[in-house]
């Protein structure tokens, strides 16, 4: 053996045992996820695994993507899961029947999600009340996405009776309603985009702005960002502030940089067609949260939401200080 090749073996060996060394080192969390990969309201996740951020805080991050959010949200309960990024809607039902959640980060304070109906109805779907006895979609059954629809229609009148709402999932949207399975669904870009560009579907109320939303709900609406079970909060705070520290470097590496340098770090498959994901980010754009705190308004009109369908009688007696925790979020603004 030459003495080359001998420098070059030992070399090798010895990175390889830092590497070892270094992968055992860092902390492992399950972390849950209400989508498939890709959703706008949960990019925040995507660009920190891709920027590195998780592993340059010591992270052995297990992303766990769930259908919609409803069952993500039912696993960081159950606690196969420690962490999720899941919308606020899950902290109010967990604490309605006695478990203890929380919002730690936010992602988004609009709901992000447009109402996009079958092109083949334009003349027949106006407003949210045609949809009354029409097979409608969201992304799950029990999500924020069933909340959202519930309202608008509740809103025009249309009784929960005269309601057919069906889980179509999140990237699975543009199959049912270009197969008819719905004639409308509530979803998420970049997929709402793609159908509305093919000239598959149009826009009946763009809850990814703040015209819209307010126009809806009243105010600013809490949506998705970093939920926590208390427990794990109590007995895992370094590494929740880790995940924190994270997705708050993501969220101001998002409002520094534009959309089409977004899809630059992103892995290919995620972005798929470039020039509509740009355009489907571009239009969503204001539902993200610059400085990653979710705030007592946003939260109360979810709130309000919930007890005006009858979902939580009495919802808005709920405190919304005991259904968010900013203090990590507040610590890791302070890193330069």
């Amino acid at each position: 053996m030459t003495r080359w090749l001998r420098i070059t073996l030992a070399l090798a060996i010895a990175l390889t045992g830092w590497q070892i060394a270094w992968a055992a080192e860092r902390e492992k969390v399950d972390f849950g996820v209400g989508s498939a990969p890709g959703a706008s309201v949960y990019i925040q996740v995507d660009l920190a695994k891709a920027l590195g951020y998780f592993a340059e805080e010591g992270l052995d991050v297990n992303l766990q993507h769930f259908k919609g959010g409803a069952v993500a949200g039912a696993a960081l309960v159950g606690g196969s899961i420690e962490i999720s990024a899941n919308a606020v809607d899950h902290v109010i039902k967990a604490k309605q029947q006695g478990k203890e959640l929380r919002m730690i980060v936010s992602f988004t304070h609009l709901p992000g999600t447009p109402l996009v109906v079958n092109t083949k109805y334009r003349n027949e779907i106006k407003s949210p009340k045609d949809l009354r006895g029409r097979p409608v979609g969201v992304t799950a059954p029990g999500s924020a996405t069933d909340l959202l629809m519930r309202y608008m229609m509740s809103k025009e009148g249309v009784r929960p009776e005269e309601m057919k709402i069906i889980g179509v999932g999140t990237n699975t949207i543009v199959p049912a309603i270009e197969n008819d399975q719905v004639v409308a669904a509530i979803g998420v870009d970049p997929w709402v985009t793609h159908l509305v560009k093919r000239g598959k579907g149009f826009l009946l109320v763009d809850l990814r702005t703040e015209k819209d939303t307010r126009a809806v709900f009243g105010g600013p609406y809490q949506f998705t960002g970093l939920l926590a079970r208390a427990d794990i909060i109590e007995r895992r705070p370094g590494m929740i502030q880790k995940v924190v520290n994270a997705l708050v470097k993501a969220n101001r590496w998002m409002a520094a940089n534009p959309v089409e340098k977004w899809a630059e770090v992103l892995p290919p498959e995620l972005v798929g067609d470039r020039a509509t994901w740009i355009e489907s980010f571009k239009a969503s754009r204001e539902t993200f949260t610059a400085d990653s705190l979710p705030t007592k308004e946003a939260v109360m009109t979810v709130l309000r939401t919930f007890e005006a369908v009858g979902q939580i009688p009495n919802a808005t007696r709920m405190d919304p200080d005991g259904l968010i925790d900013t203090r990590f979020v507040r610590k890791a603004l302070e890193r330069k």
